[in-house]
């Protein structure tokens, strides 16, 4: 999401200061998302979107990666409770992501068991 902000705010043509005041936020705030200290609220989002001229659709998708990135911890059992939590809602995972799943779970494991091994 990071770099989708800026790359479209250079391609613009706007400073960081312009984009903060035609949004009416601090100059500062513009900076971090960009740097990806802080993630923009739904509402700065969607400001964002219609300034910079980005697909809306795109810019949320990236918006809701990066907050699922910051507050979860991608483990065996939290990909397991999303998976689950979206079957709950009736979505469907393709086999070929379950199968992505279960390989990252396998070198997971397989990394764990190198460290112990090197521990010895």
């Amino acid at each position: 999401m990071k770099t989708l902000l800026k790359n479209a705010r250079e391609q613009k043509g706007f400073k960081t200061t312009e984009v903060a005041r035609l949004l009416s936020i601090d100059k500062a705030l513009i900076s971090k998302f960009e740097s990806g200290q802080r993630i923009p609220t739904e509402i700065q989002i969607q400001n964002l979107s219609k300034l910079l001229e980005i697909d809306l659709a795109v810019l949320m998708v990236a918006w809701y990666k990066e907050k699922l990135l910051h507050n979860l911890d991608f483990n065996t059992y939290s990909v397991q409770a999303v998976t689950e939590i979206l079957a709950e809602k009736g979505i469907k995972i393709a086999q070929e992501e379950k199968k992505e799943i279960q390989l990252a779970d396998i070198l997971s494991e397989i990394d764990n068991l190198k460290n112990k091994l090197s521990n010895l």
